[in-house]
């Protein structure tokens, strides 16, 4: 795999760009949002932004390392961000997760396929990963169905996972998608 970084992703109503300082409060102000949250694996969120900023400030130190894959969504036109998308490394060599969330008053919209397309080209096409694993919660059909049409397969298996926001462990589907099955689908 080739490590490249947050470089800028410029799509046809998106710009992705490596998270900013500007960009983290209003990042913050999203997550804070229980329909954003819910399904959403992260550390505990403060709603104090102070405490929150300390965190949020050490997770910027990286974003310039070229070893780190983590977009602002930003409309084009309005320069406004809605949300953002990150890869990060598995246990397995060559593998990595994804994982995005939108402010939902963008939800519906193709943003997020938009984003993500381009972010899967970028990984296989450009820095060589040769597959992506992930998970989405059984209770969130608009997630797992964005999976499948980007073009992720779903397995056989299913695991529990414990969001951050939530009490108990939810089932999830697994999935993944090689590079060779992303080139596939992307040329028929």
């Amino acid at each position: 795999m080739k490590f490249l970084g947050s470089k800028t992703i410029e799509t046809e109503r998106l710009i992705l760009h490596k998270t900013e300082e500007t960009d983290l409060k209003k990042l913050w102000s999203i997550l804070l949002l229980e329909e954003v949250s819910k399904y959403y694996l992260t550390a505990k969120i403060n709603t104090d932004w102070e405490k929150e900023k300390i965190w949020q400030m050490k997770k910027l130190q990286k974003a310039s390392n070229l070893d780190t894959f983590i977009w602002t969504i930003e409309l084009k036109d309005s320069k406004d961000v809605i949300g953002q998308i990150s890869l990060h490394p598995t246990d397995k060599d060559n593998i990595m997760d994804i994982g995005w969330f939108l402010d939902p008053s963008f939800h519906k919209k193709g943003y997020a396929y938009e984003a993500a397309l381009n972010v899967l080209k970028y990984m296989f096409l450009e820095c060589d990963l040769e597959k992506i694993e992930t998970c989405v919660c059984k209770k969130n059909p608009n997630s797992y169905h964005l999976m499948e049409k980007l073009g992720f397969e779903r397995q056989d298996t299913t695991r529990m996972i414990k969001y951050t926001l939530l009490d108990t462990e939810e089932e999830c589907f697994n999935y993944d998608l090689t590079k060779e099955d992303f080139i596939k689908k992307k040329e028929g």
